[in-house]
């Protein structure tokens, strides 16, 4: 899986995802039950949040948020037949703005990258998560859910066929313009399940760009301003180009079938770069019900020496969550 190695049949990467799938059928039906209504009898993260659980059926909205998801469910033949239509009319303006304020003091400009099943609602809890825990305003980058079946067939062309999709191109506008200001110092950017393979080809297209187009007015090592932290990542690779990005760091719930087919599966690829942190035993895929931000709660995965070519990777603190030990005022 080193470079020139890594370029087989894409057709291919998804019979081997489909594969994965069938004969993982018990991991599938856990799946839908853990990360649907049925999903509230089960064990999930229990520390203050700041976003509400996707799960809590006291809030009306997310009663609105399930019901979506049952109709794309019931309507998924109309849903892939108006798909080019409904991504034509989507628009930039559908990203959330954050709800605080505080970059401009400390140089810092926050992202998330949402996963699959997730709507608007869903992904500004998810952001007002991040700016509970970690005091920073975030920019959420909305990948617009189709509904399970078809959310699920886009992660797989997608991370089979490295297809561009409009959330890349938003993102990649974004942190560009953030990475390119002088006035920022660092961009962090989370991303979760789907979100991690848009992140991942955002890296590679941040590259491109300044490798090629703007290579007379910007540098590559504008990527060191970057910091990129997943969540259920089921990206195939994940590509730290020569090693720019100053840190990035995966944590996975061990028991949660996305983790299990991204970033579980490639502990050993040279190919996906950054440490690897497991929650043991921990089940479930929803990003605010399920993924627990206490450091406590994750173990360290020991890795190959090639997939670990950042700065965070050296040093004492090499096996620490580094994302997760930020203090709110850090």
């Amino acid at each position: 899986m080193v470079a020139g190695e890594h370029m087989d049949n894409p057709w291919e990467y998804v019979r081997q995802d489909l594969w994965f799938l069938i004969t993982h059928w018990w991991d599938v039906i856990k799946f839908l039950l853990d990360n649907s209504i049925f999903g509230i009898r089960f064990n999930y993260s229990k520390e203050i949040k700041g976003g509400c659980d996707e799960l809590d059926i006291s809030e009306l909205r997310n009663w609105s948020s399930m019901l979506f998801q049952l109709w794309c469910f019931f309507n998924t033949i109309t849903t892939i037949l108006l798909y080019p239509i409904r991504e034509m009319r989507l628009a930039e303006e559908d990203c959330r703005e954050p709800l605080i304020h505080t970059e401009e003091h400390d140089g810092e400009r926050w992202f998330m990258l949402n996963g699959v099943m997730v709507n608007k609602n869903w992904l500004n809890e998810n952001c007002k998560r991040l700016e509970h825990r970690f005091n920073k305003g975030v920019t959420g980058i909305l990948n617009s859910s189709y509904g399970i079946i078809w959310d699920t067939a886009e992660t797989i062309l997608m991370r089979s066929f490295d297809d561009e999709s409009i959330p890349v191109r938003w993102a990649s506008w974004n942190i560009f313009q953030a990475l390119k200001d002088k006035n920022i110092k660092k961009v962090i950017l989370v991303a979760h399940s789907e979100g991690c393979v848009i992140a991942n080809l955002v890296i590679k297209k941040l590259y491109w760009e300044l490798s090629y187009s703007e290579k007379d007015a910007y540098e590559e090592d504008l990527l060191s301003k970057l910091e990129v932290y997943t969540f259920a990542n089921i990206a195939r690779e994940f590509i730290n180009p020569k090693g720019l990005i100053k840190c990035i760091e995966h944590y996975a719930n061990e028991e949660d079938l996305i983790a299990k087919m991204g970033v579980l599966h490639e502990v050993e690829n040279p190919r996906f770069h950054g440490k690897i942190f497991v929650n043991k035993n921990a089940r479930g895929h929803l990003f605010n019900r399920y993924y627990s931000l206490d450091p406590e709660n994750y173990m360290y995965v020991k890795r190959p020496d090639a997939c670990l070519i950042s700065d965070c990777e050296k040093g004492e603190n090499a096996q620490k969550p580094t994302f997760l030990y930020r203090s709110a005022s850090a």
